[in-house]
């Protein structure tokens, strides 16, 4: 049995939990278990705590890009474990909106004193089950540059090629995990699709960095619409972008928020619980 567990997310409607801007989840499958990004602070470390998961026990964390929302937890977990990550995520970033770095607290010298780093651009087996795909080929021509909220050192448009994310494959398909979708959601699972060899999607989870309804977004859901069984849809994902979801395709939608669980067991029986 699959299992997902949001750690955080930026919604949260459960008060027994804590959130703040940034996604965190935990994955087990088979024999693995799997933390995927760390939000900003300690609280995907708080949460799980409460939700009975001891994190020092993980096979592998993933790390979906560099951004602080995703990777500035690491610091405060403590578990001798495999890194996995694109090359690029210790790149400067500075936010076009705010200014701000975007980038991780932590050097890559000092994530490497405490995580064994596996740096690789190319499609990685975290298990036989669970691949990090590596740089993500872009190919879509709606998606082109409209997930890309910074900038690099000299002011150019930073392409965050380090944006990835994972695919699990099953026996009726596979389920895709993203983290923001800078590369674009509809590539991320295009990707996944050919790295894989599967064509059926269960599932596509996670940010996919869409804030406006527009033609991007439209055509996103159409995209979904015809090629996904379902949408879980978190973090960067505007609530005005999630309403067109639910308005155009209620019956493969759902909004992820902390503190939730996902079991999948067969064909069709992913369920929140």
């Amino acid at each position: 049995m699959l299992k997902i567990i949001v750690l955080n997310d930026n919604r949260c409607d459960n008060e027994n939990f804590k959130c703040e801007h940034g996604i965190s989840l935990y994955i087990e499958y088979e024999d693995k278990r799997i933390l995927f990004d760390a939000g900003q602070t300690d609280i995907f470390i708080e949460n799980a705590k409460k939700l009975n998961i001891d994190l020092s026990k993980l096979d592998a964390i993933v790390l979906s890009h560099g951004d602080y929302d995703h990777g500035n937890g690491l610091k405060y977990l403590d578990v001798n474990t495999d890194l996995i990550c694109h090359p690029d995520f210790m790149l400067t970033r500075i936010s076009r909106r705010t200014g701000n770095d975007n980038g991780l607290n932590q050097t890559r010298e000092e994530l490497q004193e405490r995580f064994n780093l596996i740096e690789t651009s190319k499609p990685y087996n975290v298990s036989e089950e669970i691949i990090f795909l590596g740089q993500i080929e872009r190919n879509t021509d709606f998606e082109k540059g409209k997930n890309l909220p910074a900038t690099d050192e000299n002011g150019n448009i930073y392409p965050h090629y380090d944006d990835s994310g994972i695919s699990i494959k099953t026996k009726e398909g596979i389920i895709v995990i993203s983290g923001c979708s800078h590369s674009g959601i509809c590539n991320t699972v295009e990707y996944a699709k050919k790295i894989t060899g599967e064509n059926k999607v269960l599932a596509v989870m996670g940010g996919f960095h869409l804030k406006e309804v527009d033609e991007c977004t439209l055509k996103t859901i159409e995209y979904m619409k015809n090629n996904v069984q379902s949408v879980y849809l978190a973090h960067c994902t505007s609530d005005n972008v999630c309403q067109e979801f639910e308005k155009q395709i209620p019956d493969k939608t759902h909004i992820i928020k902390t503190g939730m669980t996902y079991e999948f067991e067969k064909e069709r029986d992913f369920k929140e619980r």
